[in-house]
C-alpha cells in the first residue's frame, strides 16, 4: 500500500506539476501528433474510457482544440515524460461538490503502463486537491473489468465506495463503474 505523501511531487503552479518521472502540464497545439499517436488513436486504451478512438487527423485537430479549452477550465493535464516532455497520457480532477474532487479521466499509452507512473499521477492529483484546493475527499473510478486500474487505485489507499451501472454515451457500451474515495 502506498500513500500519496510518499511520492515526490512539486506543484510548480496549478498548470504544472512535476513528479520524479512525469510532468503534468496543459496541452499545447504542438502536442497534437504525439498525443494522437500515443493515446487518442489506441483502441486498447479507449475500451476503458468514455471516448472512442480518434481516427483521422481532422478529428485529432478538433479534439485538440476541445482539449485545450477543457484544460483551461479545470485542473486537467497531459502527462508527459520528464526527460523528453512527450505526452504519454492525460489526467485531471474536477470539483463535483464543495471540497470533493473526482478524476475526470486518466490513462497512459501501453508502452508506459506498469512502470509506476500511475502512482505518481495519482499522488500528484491527490496532493493538488488536498494541498492546493483544500479538498476533504478525492475520488477515482474505473471500469470494473479494468483490473490494472482497480489495483492501482487500491494500492494508493483509496477505499471502495460503490459500483454503478453505466452506459458509455459514445457507443452505448454497458459497464460497471467502480468508485473509490480517499478522505483527508
Amino acid at each position: 500500500m502506498h500513500d500519496y505523501r510518499d511520492f515526490k511531487v512539486d506543484i510548480i503552479s496549478k498548470d504544472r506539476i512535476e513528479t520524479e518521472h512525469l510532468i503534468l502540464r496543459k496541452a499545447r497545439p504542438d502536442d497534437l501528433d504525439k498525443i494522437w499517436k500515443n493515446v487518442w488513436s489506441d483502441e486498447s486504451i479507449a475500451k476503458f474510457m468514455l471516448w472512442i478512438p480518434t481516427k483521422t487527423r481532422e478529428e485529432a485537430e478538433d479534439r485538440m482544440k476541445r482539449t485545450i479549452n477543457y484544460q483551461s477550465m479545470i485542473p486537467a493535464f497531459f502527462t508527459c515524460l520528464k526527460e523528453t516532455d512527450e505526452p504519454i497520457g492525460f489526467a485531471g480532477i474536477r470539483e463535483i461538490e464543495a471540497g470533493v474532487y473526482e478524476d475526470c479521466g486518466a490513462c497512459f499509452m501501453p508502452l508506459h503502463q506498469r512502470k509506476g507512473y500511475g502512482k505518481e499521477m495519482i499522488a500528484a492529483l491527490t496532493r493538488l486537491a488536498f494541498d492546493e484546493f483544500n479538498a476533504k475527499e478525492v475520488r477515482f473510478g474505473c471500469f470494473e473489468e479494468n483490473i490494472p486500474s482497480k489495483s492501482l487505485i487500491e494500492s494508493m489507499g483509496f477505499k471502495y465506495v460503490n459500483t454503478v451501472p453505466e452506459v458509455r454515451e459514445k457507443d452505448g457500451y454497458k459497464y460497471n463503474a467502480l468508485n473509490y474515495a480517499l478522505k483527508k
